[in-house]
């Protein structure tokens, strides 16, 4: 790969769990920006699912929002749905930003939970290289 190591890690994040899943493929040899790529993936992609689940759960998925539920507009369903997804949306934004930066200045990060589930993707996947 012709990018600078600092660039990869910092790319990695750009484009959330899909860059993530870019650079696992295009770069074999660097663990660094592959570490990178798979906290990305596993981070993002751990939220995104969270976020889908709350959105159906509130019956924000459906267009919904909680109506034909039983609980109303504002039941106790929507209420906490609403809570989680604006928990994650805040992460989700705190994390890509720690992250990209982390990455760029060369830094070593392991986002708390997401890291270490990260490291044992990513050596599942290399084959405990």
């Amino acid at each position: 790969m012709s990018l600078k190591p600092k660039t990869a890690g910092l790319l990695c994040y750009l484009g959330f769990w899909v860059t993530g899943i870019v650079f696992l493929v295009i770069e074999k040899k660097n663990k660094v920006i592959r570490f990178h790529a798979m906290q990305a993936l596993v981070t993002f992609g751990i939220i995104n699912i969270i976020w889908g689940i709350a959105l159906n759960v509130g019956g924000f998925g459906l267009g919904l929002w909680g109506l034909g539920w039983g609980f109303g507009f504002w039941g106790p369903q929507v209420i906490a749905a609403t809570a989680v997804f604006i928990i994650f949306y805040v992460l989700w934004w705190v994390l890509w930003g720690v992250g990209m930066y982390k990455a760029y200045h060369e830094r070593p990060y392991r986002i708390p939970v997401f890291g270490g589930l990260a490291e044992k993707c990513l050596a599942k996947l290399d084959g405990g290289k």
